[in-house]
């Protein structure tokens, strides 16, 4: 199966989940699972033998191992590897047509959305809601993430294979130049104009709005993952001084920044 299809009458029930991270050569176990697992990565690359298939989980992409596939490592990963996982099933077995379809395997154009979905997700598990099933919601609420960015993935692929290099471009560098629509037409030959209508065609925001919500996204993921002072996240994802991205940070998510770091403050990282 290629797809993972999204059924959404009832939440998906979460089972469990941590955050992998080895300091040393590693490669995954030998195993065959009962349930779902999705693997989401963060840094390095995890080498998998998916039922005879050859896969690699980098930085950005996902993937959704389903109930009795096999699986192992078939070449250590270096040390500083990482990726998320949790362990989910639906809550019923799925009738009629889904609501969308995640593939198995793919990259995601907005990383940073997934992984403060999957720190929710840890905090939720780990205690940080006093509502049972907050975990079940949380791990529903990744997974329609995943559908709303990763539906069109493989038409994007087929039809216009320069877009997803842009892609990977404009992710790596949004936080180190100032990027516009003419540079951006410009590494793809493509005029700036037709490129405006086809990129807000395909994703359904403009390239800038795009770039902005990288640096947005990457803002989140610093405040909320790491011990990096506000001045300095400021630095890392070019939004002028601490002054200027905080007043900038509050406008777009409502909060400050160090506000919105506290509400993380109960999400710890784990390993299996």
């Amino acid at each position: 199966m290629d797809y993972l299809p999204l059924h959404l009458r009832q939440p998906y029930r979460f089972h469990e989940g941590g955050r992998f991270i080895s300091d040393e050569d590693w490669s995954h176990m030998d195993r065959i699972i009962e349930d779902h697992e999705l693997m989401i990565g963060v840094s390095g690359v995890v080498f998998l033998e998916v039922d005879g298939r050859l896969l690699e989980l980098r930085e950005s992409d996902i993937l959704i191992l389903f109930p009795g596939q096999r699986h192992r490592g078939y070449k250590l990963s270096a040390p500083g590897v990482s990726f998320y996982w949790f362990h989910f099933d639906p809550a019923e077995p799925p009738s009629g047509e889904p609501q969308s379809l995640i593939p198995r395997h793919a990259r995601c154009s907005f990383p940073s959305r997934v992984h403060i979905l999957a720190r929710q997700l840890l905090h939720a598990a780990s205690g940080g809601y006093a509502i049972a099933a907050a975990g079940d919601y949380f791990l529903t609420s990744l997974l329609i993430e995943l559908g709303e960015q990763l539906h069109d993935s493989a038409g994007l692929q087929e039809t216009d294979p320069r877009l997803a290099e842009l892609l990977a471009w404009i992710r790596l560098h949004a936080h180190e130049r100032p990027i516009s629509l003419e540079s951006a037409a410009s590494r793809i030959g493509y005029n700036k104009d037709y490129l405006a209508r086809m990129f807000k065609r395909k994703f359904g925001v403009s390239l800038l709005a795009y770039v902005h919500a990288l640096k947005l996204d990457a803002s989140k993921n610093l405040l909320a993952g790491s011990r990096l002072g506000v001045k300095e996240v400021a630095e890392k994802v070019g939004a002028g001084d601490d002054k200027q991205f905080s007043k900038w940070f509050k406008k777009k998510t409502g909060l400050t920044p160090t506000a919105y770091r506290l509400s993380f403050s109960g999400t710890t990282l784990n390993n299996r």
